[in-house]
């Protein structure tokens, strides 16, 4: 790892000036270094990306190229020759070449195909162009040629709003009013019998405000200049409504996640709820009062994250309030069956994490990032424990990377990572032992944490080596967190602990979606419009179940009847039908 040297353009021209001179100083040599490594490592690279375009090109011709690395999985080959050829594939700094002829770069620019949900016109050539003589030769003839394909991205507000005037007629002795037939889909939805927001529009306002972050009042804002008022307090009403609708949906999410997940990652952030923020500052007043020591009154707000993985399926769940993340693992393993095997937990090293009563149904793991990070923190002042941390770290995530590509099981993945990364990680902690033992280092010196995080840690930070599927970091749950860190740069708090656990369930149902390739507005859609059933079984709308049936429905589906919203469906079929009574009663 070469290290990074921060030089200014002017103390460039002034080297320069003295190497014209002659008149090299030894603090220069610092720089030379620098730059010589810089040279060093972008030809090992350029080196190292010809080697592997000649393996790849050797192996699309169906040849082994010299000192290739074999698929773990290869039929035939047992795990044991499997390692001892990745042995011999190791470069000369100790890592594991990773060869994917599939991860090649591309343009960068989206195609065509990936605007799923884009309205498609064609337009023809005019009559007779196809097949005649070229203007431009006069000799060719015009046969057909691929088609230009233009996208156009047109703007147009969040919500659509539609006024339907149904024609009534009064009878002036009774007061009778007949009203005009209308679609059925027009009072769908949440609403009045004079204002009914459609599902959809339901759906979208729950994206656009847990996980897009826009508040309600911006969004009030931005409609009220489009045209479409959308009162905050209206807002709040169908985010609230919706909740009630999905929360069985939500139960069963979190039912699955905890009953079939392998591995669970968690962590905290903080958070703000103002009917606790008040909570809290009444007990600390009360003990004030009292002659009480504060210390034991619990100040901190915390939204936790909780990222579930089954063999097939993610869950995402998050839980706003005063806990922390033990106690939301107790809360969660009461729904775990007894029988079922240990869930490999990871966490930071935190001791609150790990403060929790069901630690006999738990393997407790501890984020390797965390560990490199708290070197990375003091890489100024310890650059030499910093360039060794960094180097054992990034080969070992490489190794990882490895095993991903070659989508090896986890138990072939655990052996590969006791072959390769296992020595790696005792090299690093062989150095903390050595700082510690020689007493090089004080407790009261930023380089102790880090060393003896890795000590304390050592069977967590390994347990990767010991036990087959345990993450290498909890990277996932801390990228989930940013929905509520989001939400909360945008709105700032929550006002009540109820608006909270409507926001945790709306994110954990985003989130989940996402996480599971699922649109989350056409899924919350779907599922609040059927809500009926949802109620009653709400396994048939999990999120990799509806993923599912809409595969099945594109393959059966008519091009032309799916090309049509469906609330526009029915009304179709009904003109239709009654069109053809017509005809039938005329003939």
């Amino acid at each position: 790892m070469v290290e990074r040297l921060d030089v200014t353009l002017d103390e460039l021209q002034k080297l320069r000036h003295r190497i014209d001179k002659d008149q090299l100083e030894s603090s220069d040599l610092v720089i030379f270094g620098a730059l010589v490594s810089t040279l060093i490592e972008r030809a090992e690279q350029k080196q190292e990306r010809m080697l592997q375009k000649l393996a790849v090109d050797a192996a699309e011709k169906g040849a082994h190229a010299p000192g290739e690395v074999m698929d773990a999985a290869h039929d035939g080959e047992s795990s044991e020759s499997a390692f001892s050829s990745d042995e011999n594939a190791k470069s000369t700094d100790g890592t594991v070449d990773n060869i994917d002829p599939k991860n090649k770069k591309g343009h960068g620019r989206n195609g065509a195909n990936a605007y799923a949900n884009a309205k498609h016109i064609f337009h023809a050539l005019t009559v007779g162009i196809l097949g005649a003589l070229c203007a431009a030769c006069g000799v060719g003839r015009m046969s057909r040629y691929r088609e230009k394909i233009v996208v156009r991205i047109v703007g147009q507000p969040l919500f659509f709003a539609e006024i339907h005037h149904y024609e009534q007629v009064r009878c002036k002795i009774c007061g009778q009013i007949i009203r005009a037939a209308g679609p059925a889909f027009v009072l769908h939805g949440i609403g009045t019998g004079y204002v009914t927001y459609d599902w959809s529009a339901c759906a979208m306002l729950i994206v656009m405000h847990y996980f897009g972050g826009a508040p309600f009042k911006r969004l009030e804002s931005l409609h009220e200049s489009w045209g479409v008022p959308l009162a905050d307090a209206n807002q709040w009403n169908l985010v609230d409504r919706s909740d009630e609708l999905l929360l069985p949906l939500h139960k069963a999410i979190e039912l699955y996640g905890i009953q079939k997940a392998t591995t669970l990652r968690i962590d905290d952030t903080g958070s703000k709820v103002i009917t606790l923020m008040r909570e809290i500052q009444a007990e600390i007043a009360a003990c004030m009062l009292l002659g009480k020591s504060t210390r034991d009154v619990r100040t901190g707000i915390n939204a936790t994250g909780v990222y579930l993985e089954t063999p097939d399926e993610t869950i995402i769940l998050f839980y706003t309030g005063r806990h922390h993340a033990g106690e939301i693992i107790d809360q969660l393993l009461r729904h775990r069956r007894h029988k079922s095997p240990k869930l490999v937990k990871v966490t930071d090293g935190a001791s609150k994490n790990f403060d929790h009563q069901h630690e006999d149904k738990l393997l407790e793991a501890t984020c390797n990032a965390h560990a490199f990070l708290k070197f990375r923190d003091i890489k100024d002042k310890y650059p030499a424990e910093y360039a060794i941390a960094g180097e054992v770290y990034k080969k070992v995530f490489d190794n990882d990377d490895v095993t991903k590509n070659r989508k090896m099981t986890p138990m072939k993945r655990m052996y590969f990572h006791q072959m390769h990364s296992k020595p790696l990680m005792q090299k690093l902690r062989g150095m903390c032992e050595e700082k510690i033992k020689s007493k090089l280092v004080e407790p009261h010196s930023p380089l102790w944490e880090p060393l003896t995080f890795v000590i304390n840690q050592w069977s967590r930070l390994t347990k990767f080596c010991e036990e087959p599927g345990v993450p290498l970091d909890t990277n996932l749950v801390e990228q989930t967190l940013i929905i509520p860190v989001r939400y909360l740069a945008g709105s700032f708090n929550y006002k009540t602990v109820n608006g909270a656990e409507v926001g945790d369930r709306h994110m954990s149902l985003i989130a989940t979606a996402r996480a599971n390739r699922v649109e989350p507005v056409a899924y919350l859609t779907d599922c609040l419009r059927h809500h009926e059933d949802l109620a009653r079984r709400p396994e048939h709308y999990l999120p990799w179940v509806y993923r599912e049936r809409l595969k099945k429905r594109d393959i059966h589906a008519d091009p032309v009847q799916q090309a049509i919203p469906i609330e526009y469906q029915a009304s179709r079929a009904r003109t239709v039908h009654l069109s053809s009574e017509k005809i039938t009663q005329a003939m």
